[in-house]
């Protein structure tokens, strides 16, 4: 993973409009959560890792759902923070999952503490790129994180089985307060930027972005 750049991609509307060619052949590419709802292939067909999160309530229905569109997509590995997730995920998965692991003790710690603080939980794209992170990785491109501050939440319209699951409203809806704190996750990813060991980056000029990574 150091000689290899890893997209980090969210469901962000910003994910339709990624500059031609800005993603290579050869990167290690990671989505989350809904990307098998996308009506185009906007990173392409290989899923070299799917980081899982979201309400564990939906992940049942959320796995078995990846698992009718697993022929669209080369899905080669998934993980998930949430234990209640990993559980729905091995049901379907189980022979392709990989364990959340952070790169060593001191940054799992100094996350642990920041989720303390903020009292929320990191959003699923941040989980994922603290994955990246653990797994090696030198260079992470962000692709598609918008932390919900569009007026289109994603690339793709919701159809009614989406909105009966998720709400008649998913599509507008904001980032969950109740959950989560975009100051915690520009905090998580400040705290990566500080290690000296890790360069992030962003593909499109999400203003949400710009404190956190370079262009």
């Amino acid at each position: 993973m150091r000689d290899r750049p890893v997209v980090v991609a969210g469901n962000g509307a910003s994910l339709a409009e990624l500059p031609p060619g800005a993603i290579r052949p050869d990167d290690f590419i990671i989505r989350t959560n809904n990307f098998f709802f996308e009506q185009r292939y906007y990173l392409g067909r290989r899923v070299d890792l799917a980081f899982m999160g979201g309400d564990p309530r939906v992940a049942p229905f959320m796995f078995e759902t990846l698992y009718r569109c697993s022929s669209d997509y080369d899905f080669r590995s998934w993980s998930s923070h949430n234990p209640r997730v990993i559980r729905a995920g091995k049901r379907r998965f189980a022979p392709i999952f990989k364990p959340m692991k952070y790169r060593d003790a001191s940054i799992e710690k100094e996350v642990r503490h920041l989720i303390a603080q903020h009292e929320r939980h990191p959003t699923t794209g941040v989980y994922a790129v603290l994955m990246a992170h653990g797994m090696g990785a030198e260079t992470i491109v962000l692709a598609g994180m918008d932390f919900y501050g569009t007026q289109k939440r994603y690339p793709f319209t919701p159809g009614p089985h989406y909105r009966a699951l998720m709400g008649q409203d998913s599509e507008h809806r904001g980032l969950d307060q109740r959950l989560h704190d975009l100051d915690l996750d520009h905090a998580i990813l400040r705290l990566l930027q500080s290690r000296g060991d890790l360069q992030l980056l962003r593909l499109t000029d999400s203003p949400l972005l710009r404190d956190v990574s370079a262009l």
